[in-house]
């Protein structure tokens, strides 16, 4: 049974959302073109995962979370045009939108209703 502390789960997103900024960020040019076979499925998942952290860590914030992750995919996009060798990609940012949005109907699914419910305060 995963941890019922949102503590445990806000870090897991933090180092999440380092490990991801990373990879998104870091220089590519040496590896191979056809290196990541579905560069849209990867951005989905990744967004996804990054959503579903989100709403274990803070609950009821979920258009917080919506907002933030958004902005955050369309500032990857915009940071690897201007910053890195890389090129921003709207359809990645696309992607991403839609791995939020598979984040918000898979949160729905009764697996997750035992963490719909916010911890009572001695747990916080």
């Amino acid at each position: 049974m995963l941890p019922d502390r949102p503590w445990f789960f806000r870090l897991l997103f933090l180092l999440a959302l380092v490990v991801c900024s990373y990879g998104f960020l870091k220089d590519v040019s040496g590896l191979p073109s056809g290196w990541m076979p579905n560069d849209k499925l990867m951005h989905g998942l990744i967004f996804l995962l990054l959503m579903l952290l989100w709403q274990l860590s803070f609950y009821r914030r979920v258009l917080t979370g919506l907002l933030l992750l958004g902005i955050y995919g369309g500032a990857i996009e915009l940071a690897q045009h201007f910053f890195t060798t890389r090129f921003g990609d709207w359809w990645d940012f696309l992607a991403d939108l839609g791995g939020l949005a598979l984040a918000l109907l898979l949160w729905q699914l009764p697996l997750w209703r035992r963490f719909q419910q916010a911890p009572a305060e001695g747990a916080r």
